[in-house]
């Protein structure tokens, strides 16, 4: 498990030392020139005969016709949907694109195949899994983690929500096609995955301070992966095959490992916290998406910042956070900043906190108990996350975005996402523990003049 590559866990199923079983249904994976033309004989393989299509009006240019012609040519009857992107941005996986994938629906179709990345391979899975069918994922940009994880983030009443769903059988990568991906792509996917720095550290966090399922195995193939990618993001500046493919790997082993552990804490902390909220705003104001890997390697530079100051802190005086704990608990002025700060999506948020109650007065004197007894391996385990200008660097290096300004990100939202973006999951992180030890206003503030115009 030292080195780990995908084909040592292609459909595979292993008893771990955490005592888990993992497994995962992924069979297939093909990165190669010409990967497409190897669809028929994938397809016959599986026992799949009647496929329905599903890209955008630019996946379909960049490989959907090509896979047409494909299967045209192997006489495989297809139906082909394809979603069309707003004028003023890109497409969004919510109801409204499922409601058009379901109306234009094969039912004599047996298997779905998506042919896209990010925003299509999310929608295929989904739709793949509400109805029953196999799924299968025609790649087009190595620039996103969820390749072939079993959930997919979805847009539903304004709210950004992780559904179950259907993790591909196969997945097919014509090395050109992503190669040749857009070099903004290719960085997006790579800052998603340098993101997995930050989330391997708050799943850590999380076991040491709520006793949280962790797994050494499940993080060791994501360390290594990220490890690779750190040391390939040269050659993604220049469409280096190579990198590209250590690239895409990464990816994919970042989905494996999601279903090994059932969840998406191998891939997900706050980093992922940050772009969520950022993507929600920009969808209440009508401002054109910005890439889900771009977000997060902004938001990891943010969450980074956060650990390398833990790492120098002072330990807190516990007894005075105790007693000031009634001035910040939930009531009607969080429910007014939940309002001002998720708009439509409020009602969501509160629901979630009076379900999970990760802010109530119990919780936070439990948590503080141990946080005040294991302060010194809490504060360990900080001093082992990266610097936050190494992953600035390489983000500016690669011509990433780098800073919230950098995709017009303002400030307001970069102070609202760091101190209220935890309201978006009930699952602890950095952000979690800095409201537990009451420093998250003053961190934000710190955060914002630092990285804000």
């Amino acid at each position: 498990m030292q080195n780990p590559s995908i084909e040592q866990y292609l459909n595979c199923s292993f008893t771990c030392d955490c005592g888990r079983t993992h497994k995962s249904l992924f069979a297939h994976y093909i990165f190669e020139t010409g990967a497409v033309a190897k669809l028929p004989g994938l397809l016959a393989q599986l026992g799949y005969s009647r496929p329905y299509l599903i890209s955008d009006t630019h996946t379909r240019e960049i490989a959907g016709v090509r896979v047409e012609e494909v299967l045209d040519r192997a006489g495989i009857p297809f139906t082909s949907h394809v979603l069309k992107s707003p004028e003023n941005g890109d497409l969004a996986a919510d109801e409204y694109a499922l409601g058009s994938v379901a109306m234009a629906n094969d039912r004599e179709a047996d298997i779905i195949i998506s042919i896209g990345t990010g925003t299509i391979n999310d929608i295929g899975r989904y739709f793949s899994h509400i109805t029953g069918r196999p799924f299968l994922l025609v790649a087009t940009a190595p620039s996103m983690d969820g390749l072939v994880s079993g959930v997919a983030p979805l847009i539903f009443h304004n709210m950004k929500i992780t559904f179950p769903a259907q993790e591909p059988l196969a997945l097919i990568c014509d090395s050109e096609i992503m190669a040749n991906a857009p070099l903004k792509m290719l960085a997006a996917g790579a800052a998603d995955i340098l993101g997995k720095y930050n989330c391997l550290l708050d799943w850590k966090l999380s076991h040491i301070v709520n006793d949280e399922y962790y797994c050494d195995t499940i993080a060791g193939i994501m360390r290594t992966a990220v490890d690779r990618t750190m040391e390939s993001t040269k050659g993604l500046a220049s469409h280096d095959s190579k990198a590209v493919s250590v690239l895409t790997e990464a990816l994919v082993l970042s989905g494996i490992a999601m279903d090994f552990s059932e969840n998406s804490r191998p891939a997900s902390g706050a980093e992922h916290h940050q772009s969520h909220y950022w993507e929600m705003q920009f969808l209440f104001d009508g401002i054109p998406a910005v890439l889900h890997g771009t977000k997060v390697g902004i938001g990891t530079v943010l969450m980074l910042e956060l650990y390398n100051r833990l790492a120098q802190m002072e330990k807190p005086d516990f007894d005075a956070i105790r007693k000031k704990i009634g001035d910040r608990l939930t009531g009607e002025a969080w429910e007014k900043e939940m309002h001002r700060c998720y708009r439509e999506g409020a009602e969501g948020i509160i629901a979630l906190e009076k379900k999970a109650g990760k802010n109530d007065r119990e919780g936070l004197l439990r948590r503080l108990a141990v946080i005040e007894a294991r302060w010194d391996e809490i504060q360990e385990l900080a001093k082992t996350a990266p610097k936050a200008a190494e992953i600035y660097q390489v983000l500016e290096e690669m011509g990433a975005a780098k800073r919230p300004a950098d995709v017009g990100i303002p400030r307001q939202y970069v102070y609202d996402s760091i101190r209220y973006g935890k309201e978006l999951r009930d699952r602890y992180t950095i952000l979690q523990l800095m409201w537990d030890i009451d420093r998250l206003k003053e961190e934000a503030e710190k955060l914002v003049e630092k990285y804000c115009e």
